[in-house]
């Protein structure tokens, strides 16, 4: 039997978390784990308090969307929407109506703030993911996922973001999980792991 995580034991609080190693490694589906997108066949996830491979597709649904933000190598915008309206995507699923003014100022920190009526096509890749990043944020979670952010972006583009998504956790209580293969990002965490053979070593 092949096991794609295998004797993994971790706590994950407020900072800055990077889980490093080779393609294949188990990376992702730890990162899914632990974001609840996937079940695990044996033992438990916690967030705080709550088992959530216990809860129904519903109450799961909640947590992601209020607490948890995700942002993905691929960006995962929605070609047919605008940038407010990929921004807001996680309000309007808290049933949240007049969410202008919020949009505005989380897209204006992060630099799109004059980019809300364009689609993501006519965006440049460091500009989708900085939209990418906006929406994991407007909902302000506690905690946020982060699946190769960089992945896709040239060098000068991809320490820009990484600047842009490292200082967003420092100023901010909330806890960075971020999986990668880029060694660079481990010297700017508080806490850094290898995944290997299927399980997550302390760095």
């Amino acid at each position: 039997m092949t096991h794609a995580i295998r004797d993994v034991t971790a706590s994950f609080g407020p900072g800055i978390h990077v889980i490093t190693g080779r393609s294949g490694s188990g990376k992702t589906t730890l990162l899914n784990l632990l974001a609840g997108l996937e079940t695990p066949s044996s033992g438990e996830v916690r967030y705080r308090d709550t088992q959530l491979s216990g809860l129904d597709d519903e109450a799961l649904s909640a947590i992601r969307a209020r607490q948890f933000g995700f942002v993905f190598q691929d960006y995962k915008l929605v070609s047919e929407l605008n940038v407010e309206q990929n921004i807001a995507l996680p309000l309007f699923l808290q049933g949240k109506g007049d969410v202008h003014r919020l949009v505005k100022s989380v897209a204006s920190d992060l630099g799109v703030g004059d980019k809300l009526s364009s689609l993501p096509a006519e965006l440049s890749g460091g500009q989708q993911q900085r939209v990418a990043i906006a929406r994991a944020l407007v909902h302000n979670p506690d905690v946020i996922f982060a699946d190769e952010p960089t992945g896709n972006l040239d060098e000068e583009t991809s320490h820009e973001v990484a600047e842009v998504l490292l200082k967003l956790a420092v100023n901010s209580e909330r806890t960075l999980i971020l999986v990668t293969h880029d060694r660079d990002w481990c010297a700017q965490a508080d806490h850094t792991y290898l995944m290997t053979d299927a399980q997550l070593r302390v760095l």
